[in-house]
């Protein structure tokens, strides 16, 4: 019996991985967060801190986790994400930037205005900018009484009950649409090369 020998040379494989990590460039909105700051100190570690920028409204008195870059940044501004975007040459965005359920209930219009007009310029400054993945995290807020407790599946109702839950389904489907178009205008533009 022969020795096997891959098709693939995995060590070569595992280089040009790791080699495409440390050139990856990282952008997270909503860096100080909940999420923001683990996630933060976690893909500084992977992709390098030079190459991971950390922004929020402001930089908390902490400082940014793990020396990470830091800048500012309202996401509700379309043209600072572009611009920011564009400027950092950013391949991958981690969206976390948004208004939680119990501020928001206290500010329903600013809450829509950072969780949705936010995602929606992040989304379109990723597309303008062929960025290569935009990450946007749900939550079981999108839910709402009427979601079975048990085994919920992938297809169930959702109902929120809180402008924060709203935003959350809103969101969802806002990245199906933006997820949807680009592949058909990708499909398209491949078809007629």
């Amino acid at each position: 019996m022969g020795r096997f020998v891959p098709d693939v040379d995995y060590r070569n494989h595992f280089a040009r991985d790791r080699a495409f990590r440390k050139m990856t460039r990282v952008l997270i909105t909503g860096a100080f967060g909940q999420i923001g700051t683990e996630l933060a100190a976690a893909l500084g570690a992977r992709y390098g801190s030079d190459n991971v920028l950390a922004t929020g409204r402001s930089l908390p008195d902490g400082g940014s986790p793990e020396g990470l870059p830091f800048e500012p940044l309202d996401v509700t501004d379309a043209d600072a994400v572009l611009q920011t975007v564009k400027r950092h040459r950013i391949d991958v965005i981690y969206h976390l930037a948004a208004v939680l359920s119990a501020r928001g209930e206290k500010d329903p219009r600013m809450t829509w205005r950072v969780n949705m007009d936010g995602l929606r310029n992040v989304l379109e400054a990723a597309r303008r900018a062929t960025v290569a993945q935009v990450f946007w995290p749900s939550s079981i807020a999108a839910f709402g009484p009427d979601t079975p407790r048990d085994a919920v599946p992938q297809d169930t109702i959702m109902r929120p009950t809180t402008i924060y839950g709203v935003t959350k389904v809103a969101g969802e489907l806002l990245c199906d649409y933006y997820f949807l178009a680009n592949l058909a205008r990708n499909t398209m533009d491949s078809a007629f090369r």
